[in-house]
């Protein structure tokens, strides 16, 4: 019997994470520690001494025993945190009392949870004490007979307390032989297997465990067999998880602590106390399961957020756009609407005006009217391409012609600043599959750009390349330059460089055109600039026609 209430204790002080623990009894005349685990029973003399006055005193109860000044010195010596204590039976009869004491390192480690988890086999280690007090009071004669019955571990089985022990309990309780065979299971725990207890009887551990868990299972009962140093420091108790299977096949997944019951070197058998957890572990399967969707709807709601946050910057980006364009539009149009209208009625207004000014406001009043006009094609050619109103005419021609035609076009403008302008071609034709006009009005409208912003007797230089299938164009000057902060904007509708002091004509919609243009033939444009030092624009165009 008291080998069975070590082991108990022993699971108990296992399952509680306690460092150390000893069962107490107390009479009128002495104390005597029943079992223990984790130091020696010498550390608790003093200790003992002081609990055994205040328990003929009546004055045994947890807040009594934190005030023992023995109890201060043992919780230092030994740097325990936490301590619990149960009073495991009392008969004012004979003044007798039983304690269990429980000491661990871990502030707070005997919470309400902790202790509720262990209260079933605190629940059968009362049982146990009951019994055994009632056992020390047989005769000398009757306790021989008994403790002859206890000698052999296989008997066990038969002794009554014992069995009182088992069907209290409302876990799986057995006994195992030295080969690993059942002789005794409580009626519980084979209830939670779909057997009767005699059913398991002679029946192998092995033989219930799950295949995938059968390697497992073997390392844990090698580990109890050859009780090593980490087993010895816990009383021999080793704890693992077995799946078991039910006689009807339902996997059930048990937490067992087992151990050795050795008499000398010799093993007799094991002792083992399995808690059913598998609906625990189903539950965790489930909570790690929904923390997984979780995290994975975390990270899409952040997906949307960011992106509803970019939707919205996009919205706002367009109206502001959009009130850029009606006001560029409305002042582009006002100009030579004004210049227009101021010269058609001076002209009105003066009968006599000399003939030379009529004519000089006539040629105004016509230039600003082709600007207009010209100013409403490029919107509406830009809102057509836009919209994908606009399809290309394809046809074979050869680039260099093209070239030269919008270098002739723009001649005026190149000789009246002194522009030294600089061709460098290939010897031979490059014919490409392209929109002859559209790709016309690209060139025209960068060899522009590059003498309008070219301060006089500057640089032009013109560059194309024959590539493998596509044709690179580059127009470099040495003019004004962008600055860097204004590089990516220059391909927006209306937008020109801000230079203080420094009026430079045209509707900020040249780049714009020139963009769609060469997107629209699958093409690629690109502008390297310094402030200052000049302007690079490099186009590569495919030399044969995308579908």
């Amino acid at each position: 019997m008291i080998e069975v209430i070590k082991n108990t204790l022993e699971i108990i002080g296992k399952m509680s994470r306690s460092s150390a623990g000893y069962l107490i009894k107390f009479n009128s005349v002495e104390s005597k520690i029943i079992s223990s685990f984790g130091e020696d029973e010498e550390v608790y003399k003093s200790f003992n001494d002081s609990l055994f006055q205040n328990h003929n005193s009546n004055k045994l109860n947890q807040n009594e025993i934190k005030n023992l000044g023995t109890f201060k010195n043992l919780i230092r010596d030994y740097s325990w945190n936490s301590f619990f204590v149960k009073k495991m039976i009392s008969k004012e009869k004979d003044h007798k009392s039983y304690y269990m004491f429980l000491f661990s390192k871990e502030k707070e480690n005997f919470e309400e949870e902790n202790i509720y988890a262990v209260t079933p086999i605190i629940n059968n280690l009362i049982s146990l004490v009951k019994n055994f007090d009632i056992s020390s009071e047989y005769s000398k004669e009757e306790s021989s007979k008994s403790l002859k019955g206890l000698s052999s571990f296989l008997e066990l089985k038969n002794n009554k307390f014992l069995k009182s022990f088992f069907d209290s309990s409302e876990d799986l309780v057995f006994i195992l032989d030295q080969n690993g065979c059942f002789i005794s299971v409580n009626d519980y725990g084979s209830a939670c297997l779909d057997y009767e207890p005699k059913e398991l009887l002679d029946t192998h551990f092995i033989e219930l465990v799950a295949s995938k868990n059968k390697a497992i299972m073997a390392k844990s009962f090698q580990k109890i067999l050859e009780e090593d140093s980490s087993t010895r420091l816990s009383g021999g108790l080793v704890t693992f998880e077995a799946v078991l299977i039910s006689k009807f096949g339902n996997e059930i997944i048990f937490q067992i602590n087992c151990k050795a019951i050795r008499e000398k070197e010799k093993i007799l058998g094991l002792l083992g106390v399995g808690k059913n957890i598998t609906e625990l572990r189903s539950y965790e399967e489930k909570i790690t399961d929904l923390n997984i969707r979780l995290i994975e709807a975390n990270r899409i709601i952040s997906v949307e957020r960011q992106r509803s946050k970019r939707q919205g910057a996009i919205l706002a980006e367009l109206n502001k756009m959009k009130n850029e364009f009606i006001s560029n539009v409305s002042h582009e149009l006002r100009t030579p609407l004004a210049s227009i209208i101021g010269f058609s009625e001076t002209i009105s207004s003066d009968p006599n005006m000399p003939e030379e000014m009529r004519l000089e406001f006539n040629e105004i009043i016509l230039n600003e009217g082709k600007r207009l006009a010209k100013l409403i094609n490029d919107v509406l050619d830009i809102s057509r391409l836009e919209g994908g109103q606009i399809e290309l005419v394809k046809s074979e021609f050869d680039i260099i012609t093209l070239i030269e035609d919008a270098i002739s076009a723009n001649k005026k403008i190149i000789d009246s600043k002194e522009i030294i302008l600089t061709k460098e071609m290939p010897p031979d034709n490059i014919i490409i599959n392209a929109d002859k006009e559209k790709i016309l009005v690209v060139l025209n409208s960068l060899i522009n750009n590059a003498a309008k912003f070219t301060l006089p007797k500057g640089r032009i230089k013109i560059t194309a390349q024959n590539l493998y299938k596509e044709l690179e164009l580059t127009i470099s000057d040495t003019g004004v330059g962008i600055p860097e902060k204004d590089i990516p904007l220059v391909f927006q509708k209306f937008y020109r460089v801000n230079r203080p002091g420094v009026d430079i004509p045209g509707t900020g919609l040249g780049l714009v055109f020139v963009k769609q243009i060469v997107d629209l033939h699958k093409g690629f444009i690109t502008i390297q600039s310094e402030v200052n030092k000049g302007t690079t624009v490099i186009i590569k165009l495919p030399r044969e026609s995308k579908v």
